[in-house]
């Protein structure tokens, strides 16, 4: 799923929440730290079995974590892990590449996320559609996943969409059947 940045003249007003990605060396710790300081912080986990059969939880997306607050309090974060790491956990907001400012997740991807991260999903394969080629652009026309588009890949010899997330990470969508797939020109 690729977005584009917003410009200038078409930014919020400071107080309106948005989503952001952090980096973060300690995600476990830092979901704990700044959930009371944001609206809203998503950290996908997942459970594991580790050799021993003990039950742990394991990042979907190691080191990222999502934030849901203002621009102002998001760079205030920052810059506090930064110069008292001993009070507050270091991390990085991700940014545009162009021009360093702060990266805005589209609330879209965050609901994405969420489909992807829930415990009842399993991996997409497309079955029985010659039709579709490697790294060709499709959408989604019905479903869950209705809306998103992606890219068709090859993963473990199998056919799955693949959606970006810019400059933050892939995600492979849960099954959806040919039927539901349109290919965008």
């Amino acid at each position: 799923m690729v977005y584009t940045q917003m410009n200038d003249n078409a930014l919020p007003p400071p107080h309106h929440s948005e989503w952001f990605a952090i980096r973060t060396r300690q995600d476990f710790r830092a979901e704990t730290a700044l959930i009371p300081l944001c609206d809203e912080v998503f950290f996908p986990k997942t459970v594991v079995s580790s050799p021993n059969k003990r039950l742990r939880e394991k990042a979907i997306i190691p080191r990222v974590l999502f934030i849901r607050t203002t621009r102002d309090n998001a760079l205030k974060l920052e810059r506090a892990g930064r110069e008292h790491p001993e009070i507050s956990v270091p991390f990085w907001i991700y940014r545009y590449p162009t021009d360093n400012r702060i990266q805005v997740i589209p609330q879209s991807s965050i609901d994405l996320l969420r489909l992807l991260t829930a415990d009842d999903t399993t991996r997409c394969e497309i079955f029985n559609k010659k039709d579709f080629r490697e790294n060709q652009h499709v959408r989604v026309t019905g479903g869950f996943y209705k809306g998103y588009e992606g890219y068709v890949q090859r993963v473990k010899k199998n056919k799955h969409v693949i959606v970006k997330i810019e400059g933050i990470c892939l995600v492979m969508l849960p099954f959806i059947h040919p039927d539901l797939l349109e290919i965008i020109p």
